[in-house]
Order: C-alpha cells, then sequence, then structure tokens
C-alpha cells in the first residue's frame, strides 16, 4: 500500500512539474501497432476485431510483464521506478488542462474557428455550432469526461493491478478511439474493444462521479445523477456528466424533478469560465482522493 501510494505522488508529480518538451507519448506506438494489427485483421467483423484486440493487449502486457519482472530482479528500486514512469505517462492531467485552456486562449481572442480545431485535438470532435457557448460547452464535457479516463481511471487500476492495470485502460481507450471512430466501425471490428474500454470505465467512472459530487456542490451533483436514472447500466459517460454538470452548477435538476418547468434542465450559457471551473473540478477531484489514501495509509501505519 505504501509502495502505491508514493508511486501515485510521484507520477502526480511528475505530470504537474516535467516540461513538455521533455514528455513522450507511449500510446503512439500502441497506435502505430493498432493500425498495423487493423490493416491485416479489419474484416469489419467482431471476431477479426475481438483477434486483433486479443493480439495488440497480449504483446504490450508481455512486454511490460518482462520489464517488469527483470527491473525487480536487478533492484527494488528500478522496478518501482518502473511503475512511476508507467503511471505518469498513462496520467494525462496536465495535458488535458493545457489543451483545454488552449481553447480558452482561442476564445478569448475571438478566433471561433481556431477553437473549434482545438476543441477538435482535445476531444477529437469538432463542435456542431461555431459560437462560444457551443463551444464552451463541448469543452467542459470533453474535460469532465478525459477527469475519468485520462486521470482517476488508470489511478483506480493502477492501484488493483499495478502498472499492468494502468496501461490496459489507457490502450483501450487509444485502441478504441482509433478502431471505433465512426459507428458502423464501432459495430464490426471495433466492438469488442468498446465494450472492453467501456467495461474498464464503468467502476472509475461512478468514482469519478462521486469525487466530482464530493468537491462540488454535492446535492445538486446527486440530484441530477439519480434523475439521470442511469446509475447499474453499461455507460460511463451519463454518470460523469449528470454529476459533474450538477457539481458546477451548471444543470438544475430540483424543478425538473417535479415536473414544473422544462426549463429548468437547460444549461446556462457556458463560457470560457466555466472550462476553467471544470478543469478546476477534476484537480479537486484528484487531491481529494490522493487525501484520502494519504490519510488511510497514515492511519494504518499508526495503529500497526
Amino acid at each position: 500500500m505504501f509502495e502505491v501510494v508514493c508511486a501515485v505522488l510521484l507520477a502526480v508529480a511528475l505530470d504537474r512539474f516535467v516540461p513538455e518538451h521533455f514528455r513522450v507519448d507511449p500510446f503512439m506506438w500502441v497506435r502505430a501497432m493498432g493500425e498495423f494489427v487493423a490493416q491485416r485483421f479489419d474484416g469489419d467483423s467482431r471476431a477479426h476485431g475481438t483477434i486483433a484486440l486479443v493480439i495488440v493487449v497480449v504483446v504490450v502486457l508481455i512486454v511490460i510483464v518482462i520489464l517488469h519482472f527483470v527491473l525487480g530482479l536487478i533492484a527494488w528500486i528500478f522496478q518501482f521506478a518502473f511503475d512511476v514512469i508507467v503511471l505518469f505517462w498513462c496520467v494525462g492531467l496536465h495535458r488535458l488542462g493545457q489543451r483545454a485552456e488552449d481553447v480558452v486562449d482561442a476564445l478569448q481572442a475571438g478566433e471561433i474557428p481556431v477553437a473549434n480545431e482545438k476543441l477538435r485535438t482535445l476531444s477529437g470532435q469538432l463542435s456542431d455550432d461555431l459560437s462560444e457557448p457551443s463551444i464552451a460547452h463541448d469543452t467542459v464535457v470533453a474535460v469532465l469526461k478525459q477527469g475519468n479516463s485520462n486521470v482517476i481511471a488508470p489511478l483506480f487500476w493502477f492501484a488493483l493491478l499495478g502498472p499492468f492495470g494502468a496501461i490496459l485502460q489507457r490502450m483501450t481507450g487509444a485502441l478504441s478511439r482509433l478502431w471505433a471512430g465512426d459507428a458502423e466501425r464501432a459495430v464490426g471490428f471495433g466492438w469488442a474493444t468498446v465494450h472492453l474500454s467501456n467495461l474498464l470505465d464503468w467502476a472509475p467512472a461512478r468514482v469519478t462521479a462521486l469525487s466530482y459530487a464530493a468537491v462540488g456542490s454535492f446535492e445538486d451533483a446527486l440530484r441530477c445523477w439519480r434523475d439521470a436514472g442511469d446509475v447499474w447500466s453499461d455507460s460511463a459517460d451519463v454518470p460523469l456528466l449528470a454529476a459533474g454538470l450538477g457539481a458546477m452548477q451548471m444543470k438544475n435538476c430540483e424543478v425538473a424533478a417535479g415536473g414544473d418547468d422544462d426549463e429548468a434542465l437547460d444549461l446556462v450559457t457556458a463560457d470560457t469560465t466555466h472550462v476553467q471551473r471544470a478543469l478546476a473540478l477534476v484537480w479537486r477531484a484528484l487531491l481529494f482522493w490522493l487525501l484520502l489514501v494519504f490519510l488511510l495509509l497514515v492511519f494504518s501505519l499508526v495503529a500497526s
């Protein structure tokens, strides 16, 4: 437990303080491998997609297992450093914040088309409506989603399965975006990858939703999450967005629960301040869990 906490703290610190020009994107190689495998197995069927997924996952995890084992034989500190570096690669809070701030800067400069392109860099999608409120809203949604997939979920799986869990979660997400970029491919070749990604995000998404509630407007977040009616489904996005938007008080679910005023369900007019508030919410959610785990560790050490 102590090693896990230390690894998480060091990885988060590296993510916060390592300059961008010293960073590498290890999932670039996963995407390249995914493209290579897809060219040979993409028969637009679930069976072919499942085989391709197994090949990529098994190859990458075997490499991670071998490196982890060999470094452990040399010295414990090398193995620990490897775990920290892997987690540092998987936690993308700095990159999330930087890309969201790029959207904010473009919106504040009045460069709407540029902001829309920055949004695509962040979320992989352009906004349907070329207006500041629409782009700001879509950016908030992307930040809330990636607060789970790029921050809380890797830490969650690292705590359970070590570096293998963190790599598996991020790698599956990268392959899901690569192999299921459109609806038709998601039904066929990308089906297995999408389902595995949803499975790996299911529990962390609810942990993240609770985190947003704990560090935001608690009652509003839980009310919106409850009214979403999707607590136990296989969806990760619905609880995240319901709790996140409620925690930020961007959605009013109180009147809607009484059924008297449909207008109360409308989102507030989003702007750049809401993007910055969403980033702050993700940071507070991360700090909430780091503080909680740290206190539990101190308590266990004192009790022993």
